[in-house]
């Protein structure tokens, strides 16, 4: 894919469009630096003692969480992210890259190597944690000296094209006695304390998405609800906890979907469908199933949502950005 950025003449633009997302460990050390550059990050910790933090927490947690790890062979994030740029670049016969915010290839540096760049992050709704830290890392590019052009995709939660194929996806993913199951769409929490001090809209955008594809379901299942889940830490949480949802459904079937991922990764394949698999099986769930992020299923409807912003709605798209940069 990164061939395609060299310009062959002294004019020729880089362009390409670049997914964006967290990172993820496929070994040990790589998850020493996702941990590290997590808790240094101020929109997770907003304190300066995120600096005395993330060398310390790096160090001592990385061997013991790899353990885990080492049960689904590492993250799947980059694998599957891969997978899903060239299937878009197949599509659109552009150059789709990918850029991590705590792992490498590092978002600022890869903005480096492009002079127009469309980001599309993969997570839809909006969190300072997320597109928040997005935020963070295109600013980084500009104040290292780059000056390529730059749009951000905006949240696209609602959008009608991304829920009909998220519908469909679950619809074709339900097991076949789907009336039995109880859907249950886990979202990744936040501490409550994070989302009041910073307005995230992130549990609104999260319940409003919800009610969109419940619509969209119909009664295709017994019933649909909304938990969240990698609590972690001290402090309450966003609420309801996956957990207490699974232990009030002893005995009946049960159907997750991962709501806030577009990509398979820790969250997914190791605490949704082992950890609390774990737990469905201990407190005798009749059966406990996980439906898989859309992965590169979904590349067709994400280049549309792409294309659209950079087709008609070009000047919103730069507006919004010259907003998020000055404001956050």
């Amino acid at each position: 894919m990164g061939e395609k950025l060299k310009p062959t003449g002294g004019e020729e633009k880089r362009r390409a469009i670049l997914l964006a997302n967290m990172g993820g460990a496929r070994s040990a050390g790589e998850l020493k630096e996702f941990l590290f550059n997590m808790f240094k990050d101020k929109r997770i910790v907003s304190s300066p003692i995120r600096f005395l933090l993330a060398p310390l927490i790096s160090q001592l947690r990385y061997k013991n969480v790899w353990e885990n790890y080492k049960k689904i062979g590492g993250s799947r994030i980059y694998s599957l992210t891969e997978e899903l740029a060239k299937e878009m670049e197949e599509l659109s016969g552009r150059p789709v890259l990918i850029g991590m915010r705590y792992t490498q290839p590092y978002l600022p540096e890869v903005l480096k190597e492009l002079d127009e760049v469309t980001i599309l992050p993969l997570y839809p709704h909006y969190s300072v944690t997320t597109y928040g830290s997005t935020i963070d890392g295109i600013k980084e590019a500009f104040q290292g000296g780059w000056r390529g052009s730059c749009y951000l995709v905006p949240p696209y939660f609602d959008d009608p094209y991304y829920n009909r194929s998220i519908a469909d996806h679950i619809l074709n993913n339900l097991p076949k006695e789907s009336k039995e199951y109880h859907l249950i769409f886990s979202a990744h929490g936040l501490p409550e304390k994070l989302v009041k001090r910073e307005n995230d809209p992130y549990p609104t955008q999260v319940e409003k998405q919800v009610e969109i594809l419940k619509g969209l379901i119909g009664n295709r299942v017994k019933s649909v609800s909304l938990a969240y889940q990698s609590r972690f830490g001290i402090g309450k949480w966003l609420t309801p906890y996956l957990n207490e949802e699974l232990e009030k459904m002893t005995g009946k079937k049960v159907v997750i979907y991962p709501i806030s991922f577009i990509i398979d990764n820790s969250e997914t394949d190791l605490e949704l469908k082992i950890e609390y698999g774990e737990l469905a099986r201990r407190i005798g769930l009749a059966d406990y199933r996980v439906i898989s992020a859309p992965n590169h299923f979904i590349a067709h409807t994400l280049l549309q949502i792409v294309e659209r912003y950079e087709k008609h709605q070009e000047r919103e798209v730069k507006n919004t950005l010259s907003k998020w940069l000055n404001s956050r």
